[in-house]
């Protein structure tokens, strides 16, 4: 007489995935509220009211600032340190309340030129800042 011996199939094992929905769906909570907590500092600047009419400006009033492919801020022909430049747009803006500092950077100018010089304006109470860009991109 022969036995007969049932032999069982394993049935491969698995990682079980019913929370996995859970956890990503929590996740996402998680880094919403976390997100929403983060302050993002940037340099307010100032923008004219969307009814006001178009400025005048006349040239004595320009103060024009150029920042080349190397970061180099240069006015009137002349590359100058910030601290040394903010000495002098401090004194035309005594002289000048009109003043407007009109900066233009170079396309290839270093990224941190322009957010640098707009807060050494702020701090010096500069209301009147026009930028614009540099199409030559070089000293002229």
């Amino acid at each position: 007489m022969a036995i007969r011996v049932k032999r069982r199939t394993r049935q491969p094992e698995e990682i079980p995935l019913a929370s996995t929905s859970d956890i990503a769906f929590l996740l996402i909570i998680f880094f919403l509220a976390a997100s929403a907590l983060l302050e993002l500092r940037g340099v307010k600047v100032p923008l004219p009211k969307k009814d006001a009419p178009p400025m005048q400006i006349q040239k004595k009033d320009l103060f024009k600032i150029k920042i080349d492919a190397e970061g180099t801020y240069i006015h009137e022909g002349k590359a100058a340190p910030l601290s040394e430049l903010m000495t002098i747009v401090a004194e035309a803006l005594r002289s000048n309340r009109d003043l407007v500092v009109v900066l233009q950077p170079s396309p290839d100018a270093p990224v941190e030129t322009v957010p640098r010089i707009l807060d050494e304006l702020q701090k010096r109470n500069v209301q009147r800042i026009s930028l614009s860009m540099d199409k030559a991109g070089g000293r002229r």
